[in-house]
């Protein structure tokens, strides 16, 4: 029994020791952890507590991320005295702003060269938190706050770093010695980092809310102020925009009318600043003098033929139109710039005149007058500016409406004296022409009697004279019915058989001449709708100059074609060719081409000019190909025939 009892308390002996053993050995470690952690999350909440405190963000925003900065720093210092802070934000150029510190030499550093764009603190904002041995300064990469950090014997630095849209910065804490096993530094950089960043934003929406606040109540009543005086401006607009719609539609329903336009523009002004005078007064070149216009409101009898003379410098009129300046008096009649015998007539006190100006010249002017002084303000001044342009504008089209129809009748005369003048010249020439001709036929025939060679001679040089001249006057003849209004009497007619007579008619004469005439039709060819008398005439005409400008051995060449709704004719040479410089002119009246020496040709200068109108009185058109020494090519098109024409016919 004894034994037993013996065995049994040995055992809890044992089990005691053991548990004691366990207790000492692993459990007592765990408690101290433990309270050593409780101690660290309390110590933690209250450095939180400490550094979170946004109370001052309220009462002083503008300096409140440097207090923050400084409660932060303060409470890292009072637990880690050894240590060494500061506190950075970041300039809009990218260089720090020391926004508190604790210890150190910070107040000796040259604070401008550190930077936020490279080094340690750049590294600091784009991980959040770390920590880096300084080394000498003088390795590594090139930056100031290492470098100095060094220079001062400090050998490691841990940050805790910030970045959002508002700014960035940095809590800095430097030690001379190592790092301390279990150290807690970095969970409190980056905690105060954290409330750096909150007082930044807060202090920022805070800030803008105060001013907001601030301007929303201050401006209030800036803006009730604002309203009424954009409320009374929208009326004066709205008055100012009835008047300029009003001046528009006079514009455009009197366009033609200069005086009713005028005068309907002088009531729509005076109803509208209910002005008491409003004149329009025009330069009269012939007298040099400023002349009232009719329809002038506020004028009556011998008044309405007012008329100032360019001479009278008193007058404010003359002197506007001379200078081209507006000008504006409040009370005209005691006003020395102003003529005080018609602003006294006309009990004017205000008045306005305003330059007619067109381009680089003045036309006349407008007179705006009322009996109330002070009666116009800016904007109204500003609107009759505008509608004097416009009115400018009416008189120079009056004033050129009134030449062009002067100019126009005297041209018509003209016109209508030259037509009868070749008319009646042509006709008056063409009987002796006749009469010449044929007894130079006579002649040359032996009737009158046996001639010798040198009277040969000379008749047939008179001869070809009056066949020349014989052409000049049926040009002038052909060239008048056109430009007098001939009509062509349009009819279905086959071109090619009248291409064919114009050449034929011409071989002689090419013949005579060594040159090769030719012509190629189709036989599908679609009739033309034409007057064949005309049409014929712009073949000769052209068939005829081709053979004038090709030297001796030349060929002419006359093609037609099928283009559809139209027929075309070419003739074509590989004469002398056309300079470019005359090509633009062949068809003027009496143009020749300047190389015309070259062949010796004879001729009016009228065929290629009647050949156009006769095209374009067909509804064609003719141009022509030139290439100087290789030949020209004239082409002109005319209508075809339609069917319904062609069965008519």
């Amino acid at each position: 029994m004894p034994a037993v009892v013996a065995g049994i308390l040995s055992s809890l002996c044992a089990a005691a020791l053991l548990w004691w053993w366990f207790a000492f050995r692993r459990l007592l470690p765990l408690e101290r952890s433990a309270r050593a952690l409780r101690a660290e999350i309390a110590d933690l909440n209250s450095f939180a507590a400490e550094v979170l405190d946004l109370g001052d963000v309220i009462h002083r925003p503008g300096h409140s991320l440097e207090e923050a900065a400084g409660r932060a720093l303060g409470a890292i210092h009072r637990r880690r005295p050894e240590l060494t802070l500061a506190a950075f934000a970041r300039r809009p150029d990218g260089s720090a702003s020391l926004l508190a510190h604790r210890g150190g030499p910070w107040a000796r550093l040259e604070l401008k060269s550190f930077r936020f764009d490279r080094g340690l603190l750049s590294r600091a904002v784009a991980s959040g938190s770390s920590s880096w041995s300084l080394g000498d300064g003088v390795s590594g990469e090139d930056d100031a706050l290492v470098r100095a950090l060094a220079q001062q014997g400090y050998s490691a630095a841990t940050a805790g770093g910030w970045s959002d849209e508002l700014g960035a910065g940095v809590v800095l804490a430097v030690r001379s010695g190592p790092e301390e096993e279990g150290d807690t530094l970095e969970p409190r950089l980056r905690l105060a980092a954290s409330a750096l960043r909150s007082a930044a934003s807060f202090a920022a929406g805070l800030t803008e809310l105060t001013a907001n606040r601030e301007k929303l109540q201050g401006g209030l009543s800036v803006a009730m102020e604002e309203l009424t005086q954009a409320h009374e401006r929208l009326i004066r607009k709205s008055k100012e925009i009835k008047t300029l719609h009003d001046v528009a539609g006079a514009l455009s329903t009197r366009a033609s009318q200069a005086p009713s336009t005028l005068a309907a523009i002088v009531t729509i002004v005076a109803k509208a600043l209910e002005a008491d005078l409003v004149a329009f007064l025009i330069l009269d070149e012939g007298t040099g003098e400023l002349v009232t216009q009719p329809g002038a409101f506020g004028l009556e009898g011998e008044e309405l033929l007012y008329r100032l003379a360019l001479s009278d410098e008193t007058s404010s009129s003359v002197r506007v139109f001379k200078t081209r300046r507006l000008f504006v008096t409040e009370d005209a009649q005691n006003d020395p710039q102003v003529n005080a015998h018609y602003a006294k007539m006309w009990k004017v006190h205000s008045l306005m005149v305003v330059p007619l100006v067109l381009e680089d010249r003045c036309i006349g002017v407008m007179r705006v007058g009322s009996r109330r002084k002070r009666a116009f303000n800016d904007e109204q001044i500003t609107l009759v500016s505008v509608i004097a342009e416009e009115a400018a504008i009416i008189v120079e089209a009056a004033i050129l409406n009134r030449r062009l129809a002067k100019t126009a009748e005297q041209l018509a005369t003209l016109n209508r004296m030259k037509d009868e003048f070749v008319s009646t010249v042509s006709h008056e020439f063409k009987t002796p022409l006749t009469t010449i001709s044929g007894f130079l036929t006579v002649m040359l025939e032996g009737d009158t009697g046996p001639l010798n060679a040198q009277q040969m001679k000379f008749l047939n040089i008179a001869k070809a004279a009056s066949k020349r001249l014989s052409g000049l006057v049926s040009d002038l003849l052909d060239l008048s019915r056109l430009e007098g209004g001939a009509r062509m009497q349009p009819a279905p007619l086959d071109l090619g058989k009248l291409v064919a007579e114009s050449v034929e008619n011409h071989q002689p004469a090419a013949a005579e001449a060594g040159k090769t005439l030719s012509v190629a039709v189709p036989a599908a060819l679609p009739k033309a709708l034409g007057d064949e008398r005309w049409l014929h005439l712009v073949l000769d005409n052209l068939v005829s100059n081709a053979i004038k400008f090709t030297h001796p051995g030349g060929r002419v060449r006359v093609n037609m074609q099928d283009k559809g709704e139209f027929v075309m004719v070419s003739v074509s040479d590989d004469g002398i060719g056309i300079p470019p410089e005359d090509r633009e002119k062949v068809f003027e009246r009496f143009y020749r081409a300047g190389n015309r020496a070259e062949v010796n040709a004879p001729g009016t200068g009228l065929g290629l000019a009647i050949a156009r109108e006769v095209v374009d009185k067909h509804g064609g058109k003719i141009w022509l190909e030139s290439e100087l020494g290789k030949g020209t090519t004239f082409h002109f098109v005319v209508p075809a025939a339609g069917r319904e024409q062609e069965a008519g016919a």
